[in-house]
């Protein structure tokens, strides 16, 4: 499907620098001792860089004083110590900015990955997965890079100063020429600043939307192929991807093009140091051991002034992921615990009082819901698709908040109980049965990883299982591919059947279980089913005739509503919905139309 080009997400903030400083040194706090340590490696390598140019500068005064030329041995022998030091420090510094860079980012990870857990429901149905992962991986990547800049950025800094102060303490008038640079980098630094930072934000938003359509692509490659859509999809592919194109070609421009431009300045300030310089000689205000050591310090303070600027455009860049990667951890949670949760077991008594339900302003998908469902009580709710039988599930389960109204167990509102506790006493299974990477045992036991192989076994052999997990290449052990690659349908939902028995859940809640089974498969696990529902109070969303004739109570609901309600003999007699549903859907399923078309095709 087409998709058209959205930069920003629903979720985005914006965060003052301020804000993401004081976030950013939030982090560090865990990590003072190894931060002492990256300050004082700044100081001492902003201080021995000075050295090796003033070894310079002695040698030449050695020189013009007409010593022998061996005298100049122990300066440069010095400049090569001092030079081998420096080189000492900034590799141990290196080193410790970068285990604290990597500490950090995983703390970052952790936090991420936690609050995605955390998000309801709402954030994932409305939120590409390409987008988010994107976030994750190469926006935290970029948060990396900038954790390492900073410290660089900071010891540049350092650097400047020292080097400044010690032109000062040489020759004030030369220093002043020097100074005359830095007016014409911070312009151009302020220019690239807001650039550099738009532009990446775009280029990141853009990499989202390609990895969102690759994400896309995989998952539905079969039904791509089956509409022959595979040139379509790369037409549609190739517009996206321009746009990273052309975000990345923008980003690249703002990064680059500063070099360029502090390679000029530098020019321009080695020709007023020689020009200006060569006066003072004549004016006997300056020696030409003075010139040469300004011109090797030009570089000292001309390089972390071009690396100020332009790594400064790098750390916007890192302010930019540091802002989408924190707007996820950030965004708004509206499905979260009460203040003081209910925790507590439940017995399964279930109440419906007056519930309504909206996703979109406006239109409501439930419509003044009331209804009881005593403990170890099943009924099955029937309806054409659309009418709101999903959502009574997702309501029970709070997997979204109601819009109106209130929903009960053992009479308490779902909204005030601990939503672990919750969920952890109410199974599901859906129609679109999903399956962890990992064996066939870990997906059983994805629920309660401490359960003994013995409970597993019971289970499997409950559902029915066990004939076909035993056929396995390894049995229980045989790994399974991407959601469950490799089993079939009714394969992966007696899995699914065997994972949620193992929980033991006081309410089930079947959404359509067996509507991807094949009427032999969904015989076989009938029988699973039944000893599923025994002694707990289900909910079963079907279209499935026997499991509907074997709830206690069949709930038909239409446009949001519910509009009949009783036993399946009592509702066929009104000649309502729910015989108009029958004699549309369920008749088929029924042992007597079998038997009639039976008889049809053998007269």
């Amino acid at each position: 499907m087409m998709r058209s080009f959205d930069k920003k997400e629903s979720y985005d903030r914006q965060y003052s620098d301020t804000d993401l400083l004081k976030r950013f040194f939030k982090y560090l706090t865990p990590y003072l001792l190894l931060v002492s340590l990256i300050i004082i490696g700044i100081v001492a390598s902003a201080i021995v860089t000075i050295f090796p140019p003033t070894m310079v500068q002695n040698a030449f005064d050695v020189l013009e004083s007409n010593a022998e030329w061996m005298a100049v041995f122990p300066f440069a022998l010095g400049y090569v110590l001092l030079s081998i030091l420096l080189w000492i420090i900034q590799v141990v510094l290196g080193i410790i900015v970068t285990i604290v860079t990597q500490k950090v980012i995983k703390q970052i990870q952790i936090e991420t990955y936690i609050s995605l857990q955390d998000h309801d429901l709402m954030f994932f149905d409305t939120e590409s997965t390409g987008k988010i992962m994107s976030r994750i991986t190469n926006d935290s990547q970029e948060l990396a890079e900038m954790l390492n800049i900073v410290s660089q950025f900071v010891s540049n800094f350092f650097i400047l100063i020292t080097v400044l102060t010690w032109m000062f303490v040489v020759n004030w008038r030369l220093t002043f020429v020097t100074i005359g640079i830095a007016p014409f980098v911070m312009i151009v630094a302020l220019v690239f600043r807001k650039i550099t930072r738009m532009t990446t934000g775009d280029w990141r938003a853009a990499i989202g939307e390609v990895n969102a359509s690759f994400q896309e692509s995989v998952s539905g490659i079969s039904v791509a192929k089956a509409f022959g859509r595979e040139k379509k999809s790369k037409e549609e592919f190739e517009v996206i991807n321009f746009d990273t194109f052309r975000y990345a070609k923008k980003r690249a421009f703002a990064v680059m093009g500063v070099y360029p431009l502090m390679d000029g300045i530098s020019v321009i300030g080695m020709f007023g140091i020689t020009l200006y310089g060569s006066s003072l000689i004549l004016g006997d205000l300056a020696s030409p051991s003075v010139i040469l050591l300004f011109l090797l310090l030009l570089n000292r303070f001309l390089y972390p002034l071009v690396r100020v600027a332009s790594q400064y455009s790098t750390i916007q860049s890192g302010f930019a992921a540091m802002e989408r990667v924190f707007s996820i951890i950030d965004a708004k949670k509206e499905i979260t615990n009460p203040p003081d949760p209910v925790i507590k077991k439940i017995e399964g008594k279930v109440s419906f009082e007056n519930v309504y339900q909206q996703y979109v302003e406006g239109t409501l998908v439930l419509k003044d819901i009331n209804m009881e469902i005593q403990t170890g009580e099943s009924i099955a709710i029937v309806g054409h698709t659309g009418v709101g039988k999903t959502t009574i599930a997702s309501l029970l389960m709070r997997f979204y908040d109601i819009y109106k109204g209130s929903i009960k167990i053992d009479g308490v509102d779902v909204r005030d109980y601990d939503m672990q506790c919750l969920r952890s006493q109410i199974g599901l299974v859906s129609q679109d049965v999903f399956l962890f990477s990992g064996t066939v045992l870990e997906n059983i036991k994805y629920g309660q990883p401490n359960a003994t192989l013995r409970e597993v076994q019971k289970v499997i052999d409950i559902v029915d299982a066990k004939e076909f997990i035993d056929a396995l290449p390894d049995g229980l052990e045989t790994e399974l591919g991407e959601r469950g690659k490799g089993l079939s349908a009714g394969q992966r939902q007696m899995i699914s059947f065997a994972r949620t028995l193992l929980s033991n859940p006081k309410i089930l809640i079947l959404d359509e279980a067996t509507a991807a089974v094949d009427a032999y498969t969904e015989w076989k696990i009938q029988e699973a089913l039944d000893k599923l529902l025994a002694n707990r109070t289900s909910i079963v969303i079907a279209h499935r005739l026997t499991t509907i004739k074997n709830s206690d109570r069949i709930i038909v609901m239409d446009q949001g509503r519910i509009v009949e309600e009783g036993n399946h003999v009592n509702l066929m007699g009104e000649e309502g919905l729910y015989s108009e549903l029958y004699e549309t859907y369920f008749k088929h399923q029924s042992a007597e139309w079998i038997s009639e078309i039976s008889e049809v095709f053998t007269d």
